[in-house]
This record gives structure tokens, C-alpha cells and sequence, in this order.
């Protein structure tokens, strides 16, 4: 080689060398590639038949063998015949001589059973004395079986209450109607339905006689005591007054 090509190739790579190289950026690409392939199935269906009778020659019966005959049991020997030289020698078997039973013994006879004397008789009650009547008693505590008749006098305390839904199951307005509450003791623990329930009594105060209708049961009051709505109250005295004893009543029906 001349000396003028490699000064020209030695400068050629200088300025190579010289001169910056640009990088280069690796990129990696990947490509997929799908492939769907059909693939055609054929299946043969063959209908099932019978398989066809083979050709056979026509059977031959055969005779039937003959039943065996069955053995005829051997005939037994004959019982030898014993000759009886004279039948009186026979010895003939006697009944057993009958045995004597001891009697048995007697059934003792039954005993009575002793019975029990019968009580005494229980003496009689003495008779008993009623007590006397106290002239001073309470007329509210008189019967009141006498006075629930009809026409029968009763005597008791009255006082006045706001009337409403009563024992009787009848609501009723005092301030408009005539109405009353007999005593609990009187009337009894029944409340609807009660006999005394509906019943007419007429009250007399200082010569004013006032009507009216039992509705109520009175739970304060005692003995032939009454409780009498406003309007029934006001008719005999002022309700200023309050509580007014030994009161003249009794029932007209």
C-alpha cells in the first residue's frame, strides 16, 4: 500500500474517533399470530339390525326314553304260625288288686267373725238462744232482704257522685236524669245483669219525694245506704248539706 492512501485512512479514523456516536435505543417487538384451523369430523351412523339367522338343518326329535319302572318292594316273610298246643296254659294278665284310700279329712266349719258393736248415738245439740235485739242498734244495719221488696221500708244514709258507666253496664248522666247506686252489700258481687239492675225506688226528705232508677253499685256506702246522681240529690236538699242520714226509701217495682 502507498504511503499516501494510509496517511489517508489513518486520517479518516481520526476523525471518526473524533466525531460522537449516537446511541441507539433497542426496541423489541413481538407479534403474535393466531391461527384457528377447522378441522372437519365425519362420523358414520350404520342403523342396528339383527344379525342374520344363520342357515340351520331342521332339528330331529328324538324319541322320548321310556319312564323307568319302579322296584317293587320285596314282599316281607311271612309271621311264623305258633301252634298252641292247650289255650287253658295261656297266662292271662289280672287287673292290680284295688287299694284301699284313707278317708280324708273333715273341712272344719267356719268361725263367725265377731262384729263391731254400733256406735252410740251422738247426744243432740243444745238449743241454742238467739240473741236479744239491741233497741239502740244502727238502722242502717237492718235486713236488707225485707227492705229489697217491694214496698218494704228502708232507712239508710244518701250522698250524690258524677255518674257514668255503672255496675248495670249503662252509661247515664246525672246532672239530666233520676238515677242511683244501691250499697255493694246490698246489691251483691254480681254487677251486669243484676236483679236489682232497672229497678224504680222513690226517696222522701222533709216531705219532698223524689223517683228515680237504680244503675249503679255504690262501693262506699253500707248497709241500706245509697248514692244518688245531682239531679236526684238537688230535687230532695242542697248538696252543700253533703251526707244526710236515716233516710226514708224504698222500691215501687
Amino acid at each position: 500500500m502507498k504511503p499516501f492512501t494510509i496517511s489517508i485512512l489513518a486520517s479518516v479514523l481520526a476523525f471518526a474517533a473524533a466525531v460522537p456516536l449516537e446511541k441507539r435505543i433497542l426496541v423489541v417487538e413481538t407479534v403474535t399470530d393466531v391461527v384457528v384451523k377447522t378441522i372437519d369430523v365425519t362420523t358414520t351412523l350404520w342403523p342396528k339390525s339383527s344379525p342374520p339367522e344363520a342357515d340351520h338343518p331342521p332339528a330331529i326329535q328324538q324319541p322320548a326314553a321310556p319312564a323307568p319302572i319302579p322296584a317293587q318292594p320285596p314282599t316281607p316273610p311271612a309271621a311264623p304260625v305258633i301252634q298252641v298246643a292247650n289255650k287253658e296254659a295261656l297266662s292271662v294278665p289280672q287287673p292290680p288288686a284295688p287299694v284301699n284310700k284313707a278317708p280324708s279329712p273333715p273341712v272344719p266349719a267356719p268361725v263367725p267373725i265377731p262384729q263391731p258393736a254400733a256406735p252410740a248415738p251422738a247426744p243432740a245439740p243444745a238449743p241454742v238462744t238467739p240473741p236479744k235485739s239491741n233497741a239502740n242498734a244502727n238502722p242502717n244495719s237492718g235486713s236488707t232482704a225485707s227492705c229489697g221488696k217491694v214496698g218494704m221500708p228502708c232507712s239508710g244514709d244518701i250522698t250524690f257522685y258524677d255518674t257514668g258507666l255503672g255496675a248495670c253496664g249503662w252509661t247515664n248522666d246525672g246532672l239530666s236524669e233520676n238515677v242511683f247506686a244501691l250499697a255493694h252489700g246490698m246489691m251483691g258481687a254480681q254487677s251486669n245483669g243484676n236483679p236489682f239492675c232497672g229497678r224504680s225506688a222513690e226517696v222522701t226528705l222533709n216531705g219532698k219525694t223524689v223517683v228515680g232508677k237504680l244503675v249503679d253499685k255504690c262501693g262506699g256506702c253500707e248497709g241500706q245506704s245509697i248514692d244518688l246522681g245531682h239531679k236526684m240529690f238537688q230535687a230532695l236538699a242542697d248538696e252543700a248539706k253533703g251526707r244526710i242520714s236515716d233516710v226514708k226509701w224504698r222500691f215501687i217495682d
